[in-house]
C-alpha cells in the first residue's frame, strides 16, 4: 500500500529499540516450533459516518507479543500528512469507552467530503505478520457544506399520508414516505406511535450517508415501535427506536432483512424484543445478509442476540438460545439469563464453527459477559485468528461446558474468566500457534485424543487443582469477592492477584480499570490494592 510509511515495515520486522513510547511488555514465550502469527484486529467504528467535530477512531488489535498500530488519513487519493501515526500502546478512548488504539481526527483540518482512515496493526517482534484493516470511509463536514438531505416528521397514528408534507404539524404516515421526502442523509423523526412498518421502506442501495430514522424529541424509545420487514434501503440508522418480531408461529423469523448483503444497517441506541416473548419464535435481528452495526441499547426476549460486524456496549437479556455468535467483532458486551425453556434450542454464549478449517473468518470478543445463563460458555470448532480478551461467563446449574474441537490455528484466550464451567479440549482438537494466558477458571483438562501440543497455556488460575493444565499455574480457592452476588473479582490475598504475566495489549480489565502493568491479576478482573495498616 503506498500510503503506508516506509518507517512502519522497518519497525514492524524487527524489534522496536529506543522508542519514545513505552516499549512493549515481554510476551510469553512461543509455543515449539511456533509459526508467524498475524495481529487480530478490527475497527472500533461505524463506517460511512459524517465528523463535523473532534472524533476519535478506535482499532481494537491483539497479539500474543505486543501490538502497535499505524494510522493514516488520504482524501482525495492524496495522504494528509499531519494524520499519520504509530500508536504503540493502547489508550482509553472515551467516545466508545474502549482501551484500544486510536487516533483524534479534527475535520476542520480537511475538506468537506469523504475521506478514507487506514490502519495497519502489527507485532514489533521479528517475524510476524503485518494486517491491514480494510480501510474505513468516513465524511468530513466542519463547514457544513454536504447536501445532507432534509429533517422530515411521521406520525403512524395521526399522520395525513400522502396528504401530509413531512413537517411536525402534518406529519408522514409511513417510515417509506418519510425516507423518501429526506433524502441520502436526512433525519426522520417519529412521533410517539406502536404500527410503524420496515418493510419495503425503499429509497435506494446506492446511498453515500446514513439516513437517520429516530424518536421525535421528547419521545422515549419505547414510544415508538417499528414491526419487521425487509427494508429495501442501504444505509439506514434506527437510533432510539424500538425495533420488533411478531411471528404468528414459533419458526425462522427476522426484524430487518437486507438485500443479500448489498445493504448495511446501524442499529443505535435501540430495543429489539419479540412480541410473543422469548419463547414465542422471535428469531434474530438481521436476516438476508442484512450487514448491521449495533451500538448500545438491548436485545431482549428474542431467540438469539444481534449479529452484525460491529456489536458494541449492548445488552442481551433473557434471550433462548445464541448470544454472541453471529457477533464478527463484539465490545463491551453484557449478556445475562440465557434460557432454552422447552423450545429444544441448544444455547452457546458464544459458538464458533465451521465444517472447513479455512472457512471461519477473524472473531473478537473484547470486555463481554455472560453471566446466569443455562447454556455452554465458549465453544467452538476450527476457529482461526480470533481472539476472546477480558471475558467472563458464568453458568446456570446443569451439564453444558466450554468446549473446542477441530484445528485451532492462532486463537488467544486472554484474561477470561469462568468460574463454574468445566472446560474441555476435545478429542478431535489439535492447534497451532494458540495461546490461554491470564485466565481464571474452574477446571481445564483433555479428552482422550486431543491434544494441546500446539498451545502455549501459561499462568493460569485453576479452582481444581487435580484438572488444571498449563505452566506457572496457581490453584485452589480464587477468593472472589461475593459469587452469589455474580461478583467475581478476587481478593488482594488470592493467589490469582498480581500473578499473571504483563500483556501489552490488555492493559485494563473488563470495566475499564487500569492493571498492573507488571503483575497483572488472573482473570477478567484486577483486584483492590491491599490494604495496608496504618502504624500505631
Amino acid at each position: 500500500m503506498k500510503h503506508m510509511s516506509a518507517v512502519f515495515i522497518v519497525l514492524a520486522m524487527t524489534v522496536c529499540a529506543g522508542a519514545q513510547d513505552t516499549a512493549p511488555a515481554e510476551g510469553p514465550a512461543p509455543a515449539a516450533e511456533a509459526k508467524a502469527t498475524k495481529v487480530i484486529a478490527a475497527w472500533d467504528v461505524v463506517p460511512y459516518q459524517i465528523i463535523d467535530k473532534s472524533f476519535t477512531v478506535g482499532v481494537v488489535a491483539f497479539h500474543e507479543t505486543s501490538v502497535m498500530v499505524e494510522f493514516t488519513v488520504t482524501q482525495n487519493g492524496e495522504e494528509v500528512n499531519e494524520y499519520a501515526a504509530m500508536v504503540k500502546e493502547p489508550r482509553l478512548n472515551e467516545r466508545v469507552n474502549v482501551w484500544e488504539f486510536c487516533i483524534p481526527l479534527d475535520p476542520a483540518k480537511l475538506a468537506d467530503g469523504p475521506f478514507e482512515v487506514h490502519a495497519r496493526a502489527a507485532s514489533p517482534v521479528k517475524g510476524h505478520v503485518v494486517t491491514d484493516l480494510k480501510l474505513l470511509p468516513l465524511y468530513a463536514n466542519s463547514k457544513g457544506t454536504l447536501d445532507l438531505g432534509h429533517t422530515v416528521w411521521a406520525d403512524c397514528n395521526a399522520g395525513d399520508g400522502e396528504a401530509g408534507d413531512g413537517t411536525d404539524a402534518r406529519p408522514f404516515k409511513t417510515i417509506s414516505r418519510a425516507v423518501k421526502a429526506a433524502g441520502d442523509g436526512g433525519t426522520v423523526y417519529l412521533k410517539a406511535g406502536k404500527d410503524y412498518s420496515a418493510q419495503k421502506i425503499g429509497g435506494g442501495l446506492k446511498r453515500s450517508y446514513w439516513t437517520t430514522i429516530t424518536a421525535a424529541p421528547g419521545v422515549a424509545r419505547d414510544q415508538v415501535e417499528i414491526g419487521p420487514g425487509r427494508t429495501g434501503c442501504d444505509k439506514l440508522r434506527f437510533r432510539n427506536v424500538t425495533l420488533y418480531a411478531d411471528p404468528p408461529t414459533r419458526k425462522y423469523n427476522t426484524i430487518l432483512a437486507g438485500e443479500n448483503g448489498r445493504t448495511i444497517v446501524w442499529v443505535d441506541d435501540c430495543k429489539l424484543y419479540n412480541r410473543k416473548g422469548r419463547w414465542g419464535g422471535g428469531g434474530n435481528a438481521f436476516g438476508n445478509r442484512y450487514v448491521g452495526y449495533v451500538t448500545g441499547g438491548i436485545t431482549t426476549e428474542m431467540d438469539n442476540g444481534p449479529g452484525g460486524v460491529l456489536v458494541r456496549n449492548h445488552k442481551i437479556i433473557k434471550i433462548t438460545s445464541d448470544a454472541l455468535t453471529s457477533a464478527r467483532t463484539a465490545i463491551n458486551c453484557e449478556v445475562r439469563d440465557i434460557d432454552p425453556g422447552k423450545t429444544g434450542a441448544h444455547p452457546d454464549w458464544h459458538q464458533s464453527y465451521t465444517g472447513g478449517k479455512d472457512k471461519y473468518k477473524t472473531c473478537i470478543l473484547y470486555n463481554c459477559s455472560g453471566l446466569a445463563c443455562q447454556s455452554q460458555g465458549f465453544f467452538g470448532h476450527n476457529l482461526k485468528d480470533s481472539a476472546f480478551v477480558n471475558c467472563i461467563f458464568h453458568k446456570l446449574p446443569g451439564h453444558a461446558l466450554s468446549q473446542y474441537s477441530g484445528h485451532m490455528d492462532h486463537v488467544l484466550w486472554l484474561h477470561c474468566t469462568v468460574p463454574n464451567q468445566s472446560w474441555l479440549w476435545r478429542g478431535t482438537l489439535h492447534g497451532d500457534n494458540c495461546y490461554v494466558l491470564n485466565g481464571l477458571f474452574a477446571n481445564m483438562q483433555e479428552a482422550q485424543g486431543g491434544n494441546t501440543s500446539g498451545f502455549t497455556i501459561s499462568h493460569n488460575h485453576f479452582l481444581n487443582p487435580d484438572r488444571a493444565l498449563g505452566e506457572d499455574r496457581t490453584t485452589g480457592d480464587p477468593q472472589f469477592a461475593d459469587p452469589k452476588k455474580l461478583d467475581f473479582h478476587v481478593k488482594a490475598t488470592s493467589a490469582a492477584a498480581r500473578s499473571g504475566q504483563p500483556l501489552q495489549c490488555v492493559p485494563a480489565d473488563i470495566d475499564g480499570h487500569p492493571r498492573d502493568p507488571k503483575r497483572p491479576t488472573r482473570g477478567c478482573y484486577v483486584c483492590p490494592e491491599p490494604k495496608v495498616e496504618a502504624e500505631e
